[in-house]
């Protein structure tokens, strides 16, 4: 299986881990908030809220590091067959996915510090 990994910014599968791990990341981050916060005040495990918090705003924030180097690296190559257009609009479309994922996260992330617990 071939991943492709050194033609980045052109092709291959960090183009789209770029564009779809900050959506994934928010997806899983509220479906196991949502799916564990009777637990959490059942019992007191805040430390689940916090590995989900912490595991979220990671993956997104790499997403978002490689959405970057797709910007940046758009014009690095002069040769007419790269297609720099492309690259630089992928780039700055991932980096504002990704920016309103991050707030999306944090925004959700953010009410373990104001609930109580029935512990």
């Amino acid at each position: 299986m071939n991943l492709r990994l050194r033609a980045f910014p052109d092709r291959g599968p960090l183009v789209w881990f770029a564009f779809s791990a900050g959506i994934a990341a928010w997806i899983v981050h509220l479906t196991l908030f949502a799916s564990v916060v009777a637990l959490v005040h059942r019992r007191g495990d805040f430390w689940i809220f916090h590995v989900g918090n912490a595991g979220a705003l990671v993956l997104t924030l790499v997403a978002t590091w490689l959405c970057w180097r797709m910007v940046r690296d758009a014009d690095e190559h002069a040769d007419p067959e790269w297609p720099a257009e492309r690259i630089r609009f992928l780039g700055h479309v991932g980096l504002a996915v990704n920016a309103i994922n991050l707030l999306l996260i944090v925004a959700e992330g953010s009410f373990v510090f104001f609930i109580r617990t029935g512990a």
